[in-house]
């Protein structure tokens, strides 16, 4: 499917705002490829959109951590490693995730769901802080997200891991929850990890699944937790087959989504879908890095429709 706005970040197909961007620089695409201004990025009229943020996406660190842990074996996103505390990896038997220090939680999630991990478990809701980060980091807690009107989203969702009280316990840690508005977490993002259950359950299919945040909205928790105004997923569908490199194809099929968290959001996941180059766009990450770079570009080109 051609995808009209193939250029420019995801925002674009709802409402942008400055809090959408990572940078000015992105802002300032959207304006000059939309003089009218449309989603009013240019409010005193000097022809700068958002000149608040950033001038530029930072640049992605060096990639100087390597794992062997499945859940990572398409590529890191953000080049996490254990050196920097806004890009910490957390490398764990049930997941992988680079957290942020200065937003008071991760930036992206990274989750194999097969019928290893799915089993009879119960959800264990022990929300609890993270010992794992470095000393001096803060740690932050269930009570971080009271009155906050946010919900403690989950990036790696309880019922993905479920063959363990281990593995599920897993997903109340703090940093793999982020500020979720009521109406995406028990919307369309619940939807879609429904859909993604259907895939395991009924049609057999094994996932790779990339989950994160970008964008900033007012600061929660004496402001040490910044709420992400945007949510995005990837899902790499295998047939009967390991998730690794040797078994992507020009076949393999795609799905990649990004959408407002906010409170006016469609019920449908479909409405928010994307390309995987559109989601770099918008956050700067290298997602698929791994693959290899002919069939990585004709994968993340693609619009996904399901």
């Amino acid at each position: 499917m051609v995808d009209p706005n193939a250029h420019l970040p995801p925002c674009v197909d709802q409402n942008c705002n400055c809090g959408d961007f990572v940078s000015q620089e992105l802002a300032q695409l959207v304006l000059n490829e939309l003089p009218s201004d449309p989603h009013k990025l240019d409010g005193d009229g000097n022809g700068r959109a958002c000149e608040q943020l950033p001038a530029a996406t930072p640049e992605l660190d060096w990639e100087t951590y390597f794992s062997n842990n499945p859940h990572i074996a398409l590529g890191n996103p953000s080049h996490a490693g254990q050196e920097n505390i806004d890009n910490y990896l957390i490398d764990r038997d049930q997941y992988v995730l680079a957290y942020s220090q200065s937003l008071g939680g991760l930036r992206w999630a990274s989750w194999i769901l097969s019928r290893d991990w799915v089993g009879s478990t119960e959800r264990q809701n022990n929300f609890r802080p993270d010992g794992i980060l470095p000393k001096g980091a803060y740690q932050v807690t269930p009570s971080d997200y009271s009155n906050s009107g946010y919900d403690r989203g989950h990036m790696v969702p309880s019922a993905d891991r479920t063959a363990s009280e281990q593995d599920n316990s897993a997903t109340f840690l703090m940093t793999n929850i982020f500020p979720q508005t009521a109406e995406n977490n028990r919307g369309p993002w619940k939807e879609l990890e429904s859909y993604c259950r259907d895939l395991l359950y009924q049609q057999g299919k094994t996932l790779y699944v990339i989950g994160g945040v970008y964008g900033q909205k007012r600061p929660i928790a004496k402001e040490r937790v910044i709420p992400p105004s945007r949510t995005w997923k990837v899902i790499v569908i295998f047939d009967n087959s390991d998730p690794t490199i040797d078994n992507v194809t020009h076949s393999t099929q795609v799905i990649a989504v990004d959408m407002p968290n906010s409170k006016q959001l469609d019920e449908q996941w479909q409405t928010y879908q994307t390309s995987i180059d559109r989601i770099e766009l918008a956050t700067g990450y290298d997602l698929l890095s791994d693959i290899p770079k002919t069939l990585q570009a004709e994968l993340e080109a693609r619009r996904s429709s399901y």
